[in-house]
């Protein structure tokens, strides 16, 4: 991940007190953090002689109350010579006293090897004033293999990426390692660029593929999944070249084309990308893809009490909306007949090639409501949760035309429940704003909880 500006992602405010964890005033406050990291954490390389600037890119919290999790991404080098690539550093903040210092003993005895190019801090680092345990990217407890997977392609994966070159003797020129995602304790993304060369016939080619480090065997389900997805006509889903069981890692190919969201943000014609992913999501919805996993009403429910239970934190303004929220959705939501849904479907997970859709990131294909992906995307562009400079009016106009065009291909009765969709997915992209640390995340995350409180009335596409 290449941060254009990391300045713009600071939103100037610390978080809002809280009752276990009073350390956050100084955890959320990215200037007074770069202070302390430049003070606790010990360099092991040349590059991280000068941290330049920190910024917080995502927030978690166990429910129970007994830690949370802030991550925060490191520029590192001096004037006009940074880093390309910043540094994820994670800070674990636990509520009970010592129990920081216990996780760090526990912790600091079992640091697998890790190559040396990848090394910047040392891996843990206990801050015992703010029950702080801080962990260095690539080091993770529980995705043991992270390191190898970030030293590039191994000899068999190797083998198998040339093989994809197409005919010919291809060799090897150069691969390049690019982190791009990093959710600690669950999953990382690399992306590996490899220029090789056809000796034979003389010419050089360059191609890109997209490694996912997992915690769990969900990588395998996943390639398992998009290998068993037919070819088709109306859709496509993204590649699957390989699933290494000792890494749990899986390695894609690269969709071809561009995403919805750069097309949303800078193309002239918006509304034609959105027709046609409309097209190809009905499509989807209304196919055979072999997945056991669903979705209940009920299980909806949870994940959105889960989701507004932070947002009340976050945003103490917006409790009374968001209790009206939840009243009438929880009311209101009912199981209806399943359908295979991507369930976390946003304008980065579509992408168009010509005529061509592709879908990506399918970790959480399952079956459930069919209004399900349309709300969520639908959500998600009026919101401009995932398009932040796109204007208003024309985002509203997209998400519209993409209803619209959706619901013409697919059965009547698969309208019924939208609103209330579109609504959960309002309330839960506004927490995932806050939770990712977005730029005017509060501004941003309180304005989609308006949007969630006008739907409820029948303002919406």
């Amino acid at each position: 991940m290449q941060l254009k500006d990391l300045s713009s992602a600071i939103s100037g405010r610390a978080f809002p007190d809280h009752p276990y964890f009073p350390q956050l005033k100084t955890a959320s406050d990215p200037s007074s953090m770069l202070d302390l990291f430049r003070k606790h954490l010990k360099p092991l390389s040349a590059r991280a002689a000068q941290i330049q600037e920190c910024v917080p890119v995502r927030f978690r919290w166990r429910r129970d109350g007994s830690r949370c999790i802030l991550q925060y991404a490191l520029r590192l080098g001096g004037e006009g010579n940074s880093d390309p690539f910043p540094v994820w550093v994670t800070c674990v903040i636990y509520s009970e006293a010592g129990e920081a210092e216990k996780v760090w003993n526990e912790l600091k005895i079992a640091v697998p090897a890790i190559p040396e190019n990848l090394l910047t801090f040392q891996p843990l680092t206990l801050i015992p004033e703010f029950r702080m345990v801080t962990h260095v990217f690539p080091y993770d407890r529980l995705i043991p293999n992270l390191p190898s997977i970030m030293s590039g392609p191994w000899p068999e994966l190797q083998e198998r990426l040339l093989a994809g070159f197409g005919p010919g003797r291809w060799q090897l020129e150069q691969q390049t390692v690019e982190p791009l995602r990093y959710l600690m304790e669950d999953s990382a993304v690399a992306r590996y660029t490899l220029h090789a060369r056809d000796v034979a016939a003389g010419q050089s080619q360059a191609r890109r593929f997209y490694a996912k480090a997992y915690r769990t065997r969900q990588g395998q389900w996943t390639t398992e999944l998009l290998q068993k997805i037919p070819d088709q006509t109306r859709f496509g889903v993204v590649e699957s070249v390989f699933y290494c069981g000792q890494r749990r890692c899986m390695v894609l190919t690269e969709a071809r084309g561009r995403s919805l969201q750069d097309l949303l943000q800078d193309s002239e014609d918006p509304i034609t990308a959105v027709r046609r992913v409309a097209r190809a999501l009905a499509a989807f919805n209304q196919s055979d893809i072999p997945t056991t996993v669903s979705h209940s009403a009920e299980e909806q429910i949870d994940f959105l009490n889960s989701a507004v239970e932070l947002l009340r934190w976050a945003c103490p303004a917006s409790t009374a909306l968001i209790d009206s929220i939840v009243r009438e959705v929880s009311a209101g939501l009912r199981d209806v007949p399943h359908v295979p849904i991507h369930w976390d479907l946003k304008a980065d997970h579509v992408f168009l090639d010509g005529e061509r859709v592709t879908f990506v990131d399918l970790d959480t294909v399952s079956r459930g409501d069919p209004a399900r992906d349309p709300a969520h995307l639908a959500a998600h562009i009026t919101s401009r949760i995932d398009v932040p400079e796109m204007a208003p009016e024309p985002a509203r106009l997209a998400a519209r035309a993409l209803v619209e065009e959706y619901f013409a291909y697919v059965p009547p009765s698969w309208r019924e429940q939208f609103r209330l969709q579109y609504i959960i997915a309002l309330t839960e992209g506004g927490c995932g704003l806050f939770k990712r640390q977005e730029a005017h995340w509060q501004e941003r995350a309180t304005a989609a909880i308006q949007q969630a409180q006008a739907a409820l009335s029948g303002n919406f596409p």
